[in-house]
């Protein structure tokens, strides 16, 4: 909602902070933004909270200071009157409440499934308003997020949650009734024409609600319709030690080898059909992509991959996606009826600028081992799929065919795990050995010969 929607009639907030009470009147203000003032912290405190009622035409609402929070797939690309982009946004977000039920105990509530929102009040802003992205999901709930802008840096601005109690489905046997409002002064300060992410996971906890958010990609003010390529990164990203769940390096050409990333980590995925498990697999996933000549080398996270897929005779496929990834299919075929193969790899993802990259191999000749076993392959491999697109696998175990009590059989080891590798060359060295032996044995023997022939009788 806009401030004008949000403005009240004339009410009154109090509350208690540090032990020191205040108060203020909503005669000029709308609520959220009184009740916030009236709340203020000390300046070194970065997350302001209180916990206050205001009366206001007998209705009480508990309000909650707050910042943004994340959870499922959302996507905003909005356009002005020249039908150009001015605002992109991709994030995920969830959120967790604790509530009051009529028999005096507390319960929790989630809010994750986010799949039916509408983007209601979202606009690209003017010299009076800033941009705002509002999302409206489920029976009275709202997210707001506003943005303004400042000298050469636009701000995320400040949050605002709205959540229904009085819905019976999400807050079963709520004691309270009525719209509650989190609000917070983000104040997030990012370049002009920079696309802020942030992959980290940020978890903010104010009284009773718990707001999650990540994978945001979000630039305002976009300028001519381009949504940029520059990258400012939240802190948790700069100073996160872990693998996030994407992670975009770029090189001056395709010609340059990308500049090495930490090892993803191993996920742990299967298809089952009427008969149980049909097909197993076990692998770090690293993709690089080539678009425009520049190469994104991501690391893809398992926590957040979902799997998929289905088995026939002939035929088996696995199918992994996430809020990035539409979808990243692995298909694997029989060949003369006695070994397995990858046959097939399509791809369809998002990249950071908002394009969809998109690319398919139906003749590839991989991860070759015989029916009724599973192939491995611990160190890293190579999955050529085109020019632009290939895969690199750690740790990998596959077995698409004849999976048994949900169990892998006996693997087939790729060259490069073998155990006999090192012993070619060494079988090399002493062949050469050998052959040098021979040689020089013969020559002795031929240089004596060639003696004994010049003695006199």
């Amino acid at each position: 909602m806009t401030r004008a929607e949000a403005a009240a009639t004339p009410g009154f907030c109090s509350a208690v902070v540090s032990g020191r009470r205040c108060s203020c009147r909503s005669s000029s203000e709308s609520l959220p933004f009184c009740c916030r003032r009236c709340c203020l912290l000390p300046s070194e405190i970065m997350v302001r909270s209180c916990l206050f009622s205001v009366q206001c035409s007998g209705l009480v609402l508990l309000c909650l200071g707050l910042g943004a929070i994340q959870s499922y797939a959302l996507e905003l690309n909005l356009t002005d009157s020249e039908n150009v982009t001015c605002l992109y946004a991709k994030w995920q977000m969830n959120f967790t409440i604790r509530y009051e039920a009529t028999n005096k105990t507390n319960k929790i509530a989630t809010i994750s499934d986010l799949r039916n929102v509408t983007y209601n009040g979202s606009i690209c802003g003017d010299d009076h308003f800033g941009p705002k992205i509002a999302v409206q999901f489920g029976s009275g709930f709202s997210w707001i997020v506003n943005f303004t802008k400042k000298a050469s840096n636009y701000l995320i601005d400040s949050i605002l949650f709205s959540y229904n109690i009085s819905d019976n489905t999400v807050f079963p046997d709520a004691e309270d009734k009525g719209i509650v409002t989190v609000y917070d002064s983000v104040k997030i300060e990012i370049p002009l024409n920079d696309i802020f992410r942030c992959n980290s996971l940020s978890t903010l906890k104010i009284n009773d609600v718990v707001q999650h958010y990540w994978d945001v990609v979000v630039q305002a003010f976009v300028q001519n319709g381009t949504v940029s390529t520059k990258e400012f990164l939240c802190d948790g990203d700069r100073s996160s030690t872990t693998v996030t769940p994407i992670i975009h390096t770029t090189v001056p050409s395709s010609t340059t080898t990308p500049t090495p990333k930490e090892k993803p980590g191993v996920g742990t995925y299967s298809v089952s059909n009427g008969n149980g498990t049909c097909l197993l697999a076990m692998m770090g996933l690293q993709l690089n992509i080539t678009q425009d000549k520049v190469t994104s080398v991501i690391n893809i996270n398992p926590n957040s991959t979902n799997s998929s897929g289905s088995c026939h005779p002939q035929t088996a496929q696995l199918r992994l996606n996430s809020s990035t990834i539409k979808y990243l299919d692995f298909v694997f075929a029989v060949k003369n009826e006695n070994r397995f193969y990858l046959k097939e790899v399509n791809v369809s993802m998002y990249l950071v600028n908002g394009s969809v990259f998109s690319i398919a191999n139906t003749n590839l000749s991989y991860w070759d081992a015989p029916l009724g076993s599973s192939y491995m392959c611990n160190k890293e491999q190579t999955v050529s799929v085109s020019e632009t697109f290939q895969i690199n696998t750690f740790d990998l175990r596959v077995q698409p065919f004849s999976v048994i009590e949900g169990k892998y059989s006996t693997a087939e080891e790729c060259s490069a795990d073998s155990d006999l590798n090192f012993l070619i060359p060494v079988a090399v060295g002493v062949a050469l050995g050998f052959l040098i032996i021979v040689v020089f044995i013969s020559y002795m023997i031929g240089r004596r010969k060639s003696r004994t022939g010049y003695q006199s009788v």
